[in-house]
């Protein structure tokens, strides 16, 4: 015999309330139910099995039926619940109702067909619920396995380029390293020429011309060493600059403070190649309050759009990209803008749509814009876009600041 598709808690104080309640079940063989005259008994049920449908009286010793819903609301909160009363009490049907306690009256008498129709429909009402409940935490998880593939598939697009900011930094690097290994070299030769000089009793002419050749010698090795330390130093202000954007990009972890100028800056370091190009990229970053969410999110949305950006402008012939941050009232805002040729209407309209893409049909996937909006709208915000034709295209991102002392 199959296991019952639903379970039915009924609660009454009277006992032949009750067994009409089973004469409702008998023929119905994917229903299990719990009968029982006390409140409490009913309530100990629920704290040990799932309820789909709980039918209790309004008139009770131990409490009243509302005050059982309620109790049950908080025990098994997507049970429906159907209350019965041999009262049209208008004031009690308001509180139910308003406090969404029930969801249907039954008044006493009740009519046995009446009574399965009113069960049935419940319970389909609740199968329902919950496959749209299913569906939605199954979208939930599809959507985020979205935007967790188009973040890898931003770090596999960023790896190339990647290797090549990380080579070209490291090049510097190493030469400092050598040159002044080789200038160190020649700073112990001449040491160790001295050391010679005294030791086979040198001439005091010879060991005056070669003290001149080391005084001569020493300032002329301090510049080189300098030098080469300055070049070891801004290899490693890069490579440490890179190394923050790689980080604030790939971590990621619980919603929290975020400043976004810093995610604009990280945003701007990895994608520093591509305005190496010709493209003049202009930053206006104002103070701007914190907001709350998850960093390489909110990174991954201004790499889409800065890297929009300057695909948009590669035929320009003066090409220019701007991207400035601000605030007004409890909100923060991120502005992305190019001069390029703007958009075409008919893609304009439906821009953040997926499968609706800004490039060329073998650059993109039409998923990233659409992605960045989910992002943005999953923090709380807004995204939109102005695109007159042949005036260039202008993203603004608008996001809830933190508020002060929160």
């Amino acid at each position: 015999m199959p296991e019952p598709s639903y379970r039915v808690l009924v609660v009454d104080d009277e006992p032949m309330a009750l067994n009409l309640v089973r004469r409702v079940f008998e023929s119905e063989s994917d229903i299990d139910v719990d009968a029982t005259t006390s409140a409490q008994r009913g309530l100990e049920v629920a704290m040990l099995r799932d309820i789909d449908l709980v039918i209790t009286d309004q008139r009770m010793p131990e409490m009243e039926g509302l005050q059982f819903l309620a109790r049950m609301r908080e025990l098994r909160p997507r049970a429906l619940r159907v209350l019965l009363t041999a009262f049209p009490d208008t004031a009690v049907a308001l509180k139910a109702i308003n406090e969404g306690l029930v969801y249907r009256f039954v008044l006493k008498p009740w009519d046995m067909e009446d009574m399965r129709v009113t069960v049935r429909r419940a319970l389909e009402t609740k199968r329902l619920s919950d496959e749209h409940e299913k569906l939605v935490n199954q979208l939930k998880t599809s959507h985020q396995e979205l935007i967790d593939a188009e973040h890898m598939a931003a770090l596999g697009r960023l790896s190339a380029s990647l290797g090549h900011e990380l080579n070209k930094a490291v090049k510097p690097l190493l030469a400092g390293a050598s040159a002044l290994e080789v200038e160190m070299g020649r700073l112990l030769d001449a040491a160790r020429a001295a050391e010679r000089a005294v030791k086979r009793n040198f001439a005091d002419d010879e060991v005056k011309l070669l003290k001149s050749d080391i005084l001569r010698a020493s300032p002329e090795l301090a510049g080189s060493a300098e030098e080469s330390l300055a070049t070891i130093r801004a290899a490693g202000v890069q490579l440490e600059a890179l190394a923050r954007g790689i980080e604030s990009y790939s971590l990621r972890g619980e919603p929290e403070p975020i400043d976004i100028n810093q995610s604009v800056l990280a945003a701007v370091q990895l994608l520093s190649h591509r305005f190496r190009q010709g493209i003049k990229l202009e930053r206006d970053l104002r103070a701007v309050p914190l907001v709350r969410g998850r960093g390489p999110e909110i990174t991954q949305v201004l790499l889409n759009l800065l890297g929009n950006a300057a695909d948009a402008v590669q035929a320009v012939l003066n090409p220019a990209v701007n991207v400035r941050t601000w605030h007004e009232g409890p909100h923060v805002f991120i502005e992305v803008a190019d001069n390029g040729s703007g958009l075409d209407p008919a893609v304009a309209q439906r821009l953040f749509q997926p499968f609706t893409s800004t490039k060329s049909s073998r650059r993109g996937s039409g998923l990233g814009l659409s992605i960045c909006r989910s992002i943005v709208e999953g923090h709380g915000g807004s995204i939109e876009a102005v695109s007159p034709k042949g005036r260039g295209t202008r993203f603004t991102v608008t996001l809830p600041a933190i508020e002060r002392g929160a």
